[in-house]
């Protein structure tokens, strides 16, 4: 499972936001010295990209997907009886995580990151006043409101409402004997019970028996 994200830069989307007055924006190249081949870019785009020592960086705000609770092909939620995803990191935890992992699921973490106050960003912010606040009292850490998660308070605490992984069951050990084998070994154990159970009746019927014979055999005498 995955998600690609798409940074290319579109003339058709969003680029460019406003041509200067005296720029047609009919041609783009960074790698130009004519001012009417670079002028439709935005100030400080061809500097960063003709920076061969610096790596051009992208962020990314935030990645939502959609899915409808009410069509069947939608499963909300990212590990569904068809793609149990959870198990198979679990069953293939080399694959997920580093020398310094210690598990491939990490736990969700609440507040908790470095912030200041007075931060403009919301990164340092706590996610501004709607998500989190900086505590000075514990060193300037986050504290997220009811709704957030995260370090610094950044991400909507969402939750699958279908519970669909339910707790292991014995068949789920994958161990299961020889049918028939199972079955005598419960067949003895039910004849072993009956036997213990009916053996006193038994014997106190024929020691009753006994008496009343050798009784008659008395008086026959």
């Amino acid at each position: 499972m995955y998600i690609i994200m798409n940074t290319a830069i579109s003339k058709e989307w969003g680029f460019p936001s406003q041509c200067p007055g005296n720029c047609e924006c009919k041609t783009y190249n960074c790698k130009s010295n004519k001012f009417q081949e670079i002028c439709g870019f935005p100030r400080g785009f061809c500097k960063m990209v003709n920076n061969e020592t610096a790596v051009p960086e992208y962020k990314v705000n935030y990645v939502r997907v959609y899915q409808n609770p009410n069509n069947s092909k939608h499963k909300v939620g990212c590990s569904t009886p068809e793609r149990p995803t959870k198990r198979y990191i679990e069953g293939h935890e080399d694959l997920y995580q580093t020398v310094n992992d210690r598990k491939p699921l990490k736990e969700i973490v609440v507040g908790g990151g470095g912030c200041n106050p007075e931060a403009a960003i919301l990164s340092r912010s706590c996610g501004g006043p709607t998500r989190g606040v900086c505590s000075a009292s514990h060193s300037h850490t986050c504290r997220c409101k009811d709704g957030w998660i995260g370090p610094n308070c950044l991400s909507h605490n969402g939750y699958d409402p279908i519970a669909y992984e339910k707790p292991d069951a014995f068949g789920d050990l994958e161990f299961t004997g020889p049918y028939l084998f199972v079955q005598g070994v419960a067949l003895l154990i039910f004849a072993l019970i009956a036997l213990i159970t009916l053996v006193p009746v038994w014997q106190k019927k024929i020691n009753a028996f006994s008496r009343i014979r050798n009784h008659r055999s008395a008086r026959a005498a």
